[in-house]
């Protein structure tokens, strides 16, 4: 091999060993916790999804046909505000659930039916500002004893 085909080699090498490199980073740095869990009074612990994008703030668990059993969403927003809910394209019942700064549960909505329509209702609290909002299935709420004022505690499993 001649030692101009050789340094081209050489340089084509470097250059895509780089490019993995960058892509493994950018691939892996919005990546988050492996997982995290919201701990309720009653002692359940419920693994969440974490909704922070815009899209997912938006689509919520639309298309989804269900969620795996002790699992639900958790939705944070940037900032305390009156954050409202729908249901559009869920393909489940779900409880929605309203924490504020401190995650104490403002307002539970219980069995919200999904929204196949453009039209969908939305649901929240009516002057309450919220900082998260939790999806989980329908049921959940009413079988856990959850109730407005109680105080949740989210934990990072790394």
């Amino acid at each position: 091999m001649e030692k101009s085909q050789a340094t081209r080699v050489g340089v084509l090498a470097v250059a895509a060993l780089g490019l993995l490199l960058a892509g493994n980073y950018f691939m892996s740095a919005n990546q988050g916790p492996e997982a995290m869990f919201v701990s309720f009074p009653s002692g359940a612990r419920l693994q969440v999804e974490i909704a922070d994008s815009p899209l997912l703030l938006y689509s919520g668990l639309a298309f989804r046909d269900s969620l795996p059993p002790g699992w639900g969403m958790l939705f944070i927003y940037d900032r305390a505000d009156v954050h409202r809910r729908h249901t559009r394209q869920y393909r489940f019942p779900v409880d929605m659930i309203w924490l504020d700064e401190g995650k104490r549960v403002l307002l539970i909505e219980q069995n919200v039916a999904p929204c196949g329509t453009e039209q969908c209702p939305e649901y929240g609290p009516p002057r309450d500002k919220s900082r998260y909002v939790i999806e989980t299935p329908a049921g959940f709420a009413r079988r856990e004893q959850l109730a407005p004022g109680a105080d949740l505690r989210f934990t990072l499993q790394l």
